[in-house]
C-alpha cells in the first residue's frame, strides 16, 4: 500500500486494499511491453527498408517508327480490309486497288507481244531459211499464227518466183553458151561470144544468190528490231506486272492499324500519299512515361522498373518488368501553361513482350495502351518516411 497514503488505506476493506495492492504491478507490466515494443518497432523502423520509386503515366509505344502505308501508283480505293486498331500479321492484305486500268494495260501489252512473238518466229525461218514452226505459248493464237503462215508463204512465193525466174534465164544462156562453144570449135564463132555468154551466166547466177541473201538479210534486219521491241515489251510488262500486284496493299510487319486516312470505296488516292499506318507488334515492348522534373534528378539509365498496364488487372494479370532505356536531355511540354505541364520523357524496355493469362494465353499488348510506370531510384528506411512529415513540418515552420 506504498501508494495510498496511510490516511487513505485507513478507509479501505482489507479486501479492496489487497485488490488494490495486485493491480499496481500488472499495469506496470503493461507499461513496460507497450514500451519494449515501441523500442522494438522503432529498431525494426530503423533498419527495415522499402523501395522508393518514381511514378508516371505512360503508354506503350511500339519498337520502331510507325510503318506509312502508301501506294506508289495513284489508282482508285477499291476496298478497304481492316479498321482502326485492329491486330494484323506480316503480308496480311490491308487494302485492295481497282486493277481495271492497270489489268487492261497489261492484257494489251501481252497481245501486242504474243504478235512481236509470232512475227520474229515467222522472220527467223525466213532468215534462216528453215520451216515455219511457232513456239507453244502461240498455239492459243490461232489469228497471229494464220497471219503469220500466210504472211510466211506469200514472201517466199514471190522469192521463189523471183529465183526461178533468175533459173530459167540462166538455164537459157548456158544452152546458149553450150551451142557458141560447139560453133566456135567449128571456127563459126568467135571466142568472144563464148566469153561473152560465159560472163552471163556468172552474172545470172551471182544476181540469184545476191537476192536469196539479200531476203535473208532484210528479215535479219527485221528480226533485230522486233527483237528489239520485245524486249522493251518485256520490261514493260514487268513493270506493269509490279504494279498490278501493288493494287494489293499488305502490311510489312506484325502490328496493329491507326490513322486511316483514306476510308471511300471509289475514293482517289494520290501516289505516295499515306492510305493508313501500322504501329509495328511483336519486338521489344517499350514504354514512354513523363517524369515530372521533380523526380527526373533520381531517375538514371538502367534502373529497374514494374510497368502496370491498365486496360490489365495487376491483382490477375501481374505487370511487366524493365527498365531506363533512355531519358529525354531536356524537359518537354507547354511551359506558358506552369511547370504541372513540363516533363521529361523516359523510354522503359519491357524484359518480356507478353503478359500470359492463368491458362497459358498470352495477351496482346498494343502500341497506345495506358500504363503506369514505377520506377525504382532506391531505398529508404521505414523510419525515415515516419519522420518525413515531421521534417517538413519543421522547415514549414522556419518560414516567414
Amino acid at each position: 500500500m506504498s501508494s495510498l497514503g496511510q490516511g487513505e488505506a485507513q478507509f479501505l476493506s482489507p479486501l479492496a486494499a489487497a485488490q488494490v495492492d495486485e493491480a499496481l504491478p500488472r499495469a506496470t507490466w503493461v507499461l513496460y511491453l507497450l514500451l519494449a515494443l515501441v523500442v522494438c518497432f522503432i529498431a525494426w523502423a530503423a533498419v527495415a527498408e522499402v523501395d522508393e520509386v518514381a511514378r508516371a503515366d505512360g503508354r506503350l509505344v511500339p519498337d520502331g517508327r510507325e510503318q506509312v502505308i502508301a501506294s506508289l501508283e495513284p489508282g482508285i480505293l477499291g476496298e478497304l480490309l481492316v479498321r482502326e486498331g485492329e491486330l494484323v500479321e506480316e503480308g496480311q492484305e490491308l487494302v485492295r486497288l481497282d486493277p481495271t486500268r492497270v489489268e487492261a494495260a497489261q492484257n494489251e501489252g501481252q497481245i501486242r507481244r504474243l504478235a512481236l512473238l509470232a512475227t520474229a518466229t515467222r522472220l527467223r525461218a525466213e532468215a534462216n531459211g528453215s520451216e515455219l514452226v511457232f513456239p507453244p505459248e502461240l498455239q492459243t493464237a490461232k489469228t497471229l499464227v494464220a497471219s503469220e503462215h500466210e504472211a510466211y508463204a506469200s514472201r517466199r512465193r514471190l522469192l521463189d518466183e523471183t529465183l526461178a525466174g533468175i533459173s530459167n534465164s540462166v538455164g537459157l544462156v548456158q544452152r546458149e553458151l553450150t551451142m557458141a562453144r560447139q560453133m566456135a570449135a567449128q571456127g563459126l564463132m568467135s571466142n568472144v561470144e563464148v566469153m561473152r555468154l560465159s560472163r552471163q551466166v556468172s552474172e545470172l547466177q551471182q544476181q540469184r544468190q545476191e537476192r536469196l541473201n539479200r531476203f535473208r538479210q532484210d528479215a535479219s534486219g527485221e528480226l533485230v528490231k522486233v527483237q528489239n521491241d520485245l524486249a522493251m515489251l518485256d520490261e514493260q510488262l514487268v513493270v506493269r506486272q509490279d504494279q498490278l500486284k501493288r493494287t494489293v496493299l499488305t502490311s510489312p510487319v506484325d502490328g496493329v492499324v491507326k490513322a486511316i486516312k483514306i476510308s471511300t470505296v471509289g475514293g482517289v488516292v494520290s501516289s505516295g500519299a499515306p492510305i493508313m499506318e501500322i504501329a509495328p507488334m511483336g519486338g521489344r515492348v517499350i514504354v514512354e512515361a513523363r517524369i515530372k522534373p521533380r523526380d527526373i534528378g533520381f531517375v538514371s539509365i538502367g534502373q529497374k522498373a514494374e510497368v502496370k498496364l491498365s486496360g490489365y488487372d495487376f491483382n490477375v494479370f501481374g505487370g511487366l518488368k524493365g527498365r531506363v532505356d533512355y531519358i529525354s536531355p531536356d524537359a518537354v511540354g507547354e511551359p506558358e501553361k506552369g511547370a504541372d505541364n513540363m516533363y521529361y520523357k523516359v523510354l522503359v524496355v519491357s524484359e518480356r513482350n507478353t503478359l500470359k493469362k492463368s491458362q497459358g494465353k498470352t495477351l496482346p499488348l498494343i502500341p497506345g495502351m495506358a500504363a503506369q510506370v514505377d520506377i525504382r531510384t532506391g531505398e529508404r528506411s521505414v523510419l525515415s518516411y515516419l519522420v518525413r512529415p515531421m521534417l517538413k513540418s519543421r522547415e514549414a515552420l522556419r518560414e516567414r
